[in-house]
């Protein structure tokens, strides 16, 4: 199975670079596509400098409007990871385990590792837990989009919809489950929202 990852900027570059160290020193994906939300901190130079592959826009459009964009330029990939600019990833190989499950358990999920830094007052509400293929999984409302792991044929028509998008986690956990794709957190798979009590600029509605 083939994983582009989508990754949305705006300003906090060392946040950036400290996620994509991380995420590269335990695991990897097949692409990586930046959108760099109109920066003004030099995320756009150290893009273009490490030869990320990258979409910019003059100004911040929102993080909606970006995700949507990076999709729509995506094809021939059978999921999409979407990656915050703000995450430490703890488990080794987490997108190799993460894609052992779903060729184990099929397609109708979207997963994510559990983050460790959520403080439990917003943590998503549960819907029931199992062990499925000796995976942990816990179901649930919506798990948070930080980094979460999108059969692309559900991706896509989560962009067509927009509106669901446009509103949030707990809105585009609707809308999943809706098309019976299951919110799941791999409870054994962790990690770190380390930008989570910083700038949230990006999320321009």
């Amino acid at each position: 199975m083939k994983v582009a990852a989508v990754t949305i900027t705006y300003n906090r570059l060392d946040l950036t670079k400290k996620t994509v160290e991380s995420f590269y020193s335990k695991t990897g994906v097949d692409f990586h596509l930046f959108v760099d939300n109109g920066s003004t901190d030099g995320t756009n130079e150290w893009l273009y400098e490490s030869k990320y592959e990258n979409l910019r826009f003059p100004k911040n459009e929102g993080i909606a409007v970006a995700f949507q964009r990076a999709v729509y330029e995506l094809s021939g990939y059978d999921l999409i990871l979407k990656l915050d600019n703000d995450i430490e990833t703890i488990t080794e190989g987490i997108i190799e385990k993460m894609l052992k499950f779903y060729e184990l358990s099929g397609n109708s999920f979207v997963c994510s590792p559990v983050d460790i830094a959520l403080d439990p007052a917003y943590a998503p509400a549960s819907l029931g837990s199992r062990v499925l293929n000796g995976y942990n999984c816990k179901f649930v409302t919506h798990t948070g989009g930080a980094f979460q792991l999108i059969p692309y044929k559900v991706c896509k028509m989560l962009c067509d919809d927009f509106r669901h998008l446009k509103y949030g986690d707990y809105m585009i956990g609707k809308y999943f489950r809706r098309l019976n794709h299951k919110p799941t957190y791999l409870a054994d798979l962790q990690m770190r929202h380390i930008g989570i009590n910083q700038s949230c600029e990006n999320y321009v509605l």
